[in-house]
């Protein structure tokens, strides 16, 4: 998501005979760190939650939210690539489509299941009866497979309008173009493009962020009030584990929603300010999908225990398959 609004800005970046820049250097470093940190914490993750743990309905939402993490850590690679070639796409466009789209897909995966955990939070305090009686792993299970395919839904302007751009000095760009028209100077086309882009930029904004945004805030303010001191410590451990997940995702992908409105004001915005905004949406992005897993180790005591023993039992074992 980082390198997609990037490209917004790709000839002021990269195309007015300049070398590898800094952001980019830098971009490439922390995309391949979240590669190996992200695809091999998130596997153990997705192993102890799908595998170890008993399938509850906190256990589904979880196992969904890290599976979100586990392939927006696994398209890291391949950004990684091209930002150490200076933006440059050499993976071919079916690569530019499905890697982007797998990007969108997290996006709206990852907060469409926030959502659901706020919400199922809200039942299970505000409505312990209903949630008793209907709450249920195999109920959880089939929300999220309409969560996945309602990502997909709002994924696909991707696999439509991403494609690839030429440039002189035989560089391309894996970019959106939402005119199917290769002529970027025509004024008409142009205007058909901008149009587009407002009103997709609008609707992910709408959808991925600020709906979200309103419905898990009305959850946990209801929550707050409807707790008292002694039932809140009881459940404080879920209630963090929840809150680092909301945080972290709103910490990671706020600043794409803010550099996907400033990319419309391009031409006005200092190049300091745009590769600023560049890493800080680098940072951010890898940050909520290779880091936040880790904290469920520290404020989950019975994940935590799982995994340990899960860990130990798995090594011991190997040690002795040696052995004999």
């Amino acid at each position: 998501m980082a390198l997609h609004n990037r490209t917004y800005y790709s000839k002021n970046l990269t195309y007015e005979g300049e070398d590898k820049n800094l952001a980019n250097l830098v971009s490439s470093v922390v995309f391949f760190f979240t590669a190996f940190i992200g695809i091999l914490g998130n596997s153990v993750f997705l192993w102890t939650l799908g595998i170890k743990m008993k399938k509850t309905v906190n256990t589904v939402w979880f196992f969904s939210l890290v599976l979100c993490s586990w392939i927006f850590s696994m398209t890291m690679p391949i950004l990684g690539g091209a930002a150490l070639l200076d933006l440059h796409w050499s993976f071919g466009l079916v690569m530019c489509k499905v890697v982007y789209t797998l990007m969108s897909l997290c996006m709206y995966a990852s907060v469409f299941i926030l959502t659901i955990i706020s919400l199922d939070r809200y039942i299970l305090v505000l409505h312990p009866v209903w949630a008793r009686r209907y709450r249920t792993p195999r109920r959880a299970t089939i929300i999220c497979y309409f969560i996945w395919s309602a990502a997909f839904m709002f994924s696909a302007p991707c696999l439509v309008f991403q494609g690839l751009r030429h440039y002189e000095k035989n560089k391309t760009i894996c970019i959106i173009n939402y005119s199917f028209s290769d002529d970027w100077k025509t004024p008409e086309v142009r205007t058909r493009r901008t149009k587009i882009r407002l009103y997709l930029f609008f609707i992910k904004f709408l959808i991925a962020f600020l709906l979200p945004f309103m419905v898990i805030t009305f959850c946990y303010v209801s929550i707050a009030f409807k707790m008292n001191v002694r039932s809140l410590s009881r459940s404080s451990k879920l209630i963090k584990v929840i809150m680092v997940s909301v945080v972290s995702f709103f910490v990671g992908w706020t600043p794409v929603h803010l550099f996907s409105c400033l990319s419309f004001f391009r031409g006005s915005v200092p190049q300091v300010l745009v590769q600023a905004s560049t890493l800080a949406i680098t940072i951010a992005s890898c940050v909520n999908a290779c880091f936040t897993p880790i904290f469920y180790i520290f404020i989950g005591d019975n994940f935590k225990t799982i995994l340990t023993k899960s860990l130990l039992y798995m090594i011991e074992s190997n040690f002795h398959e040696e052995i004999g």
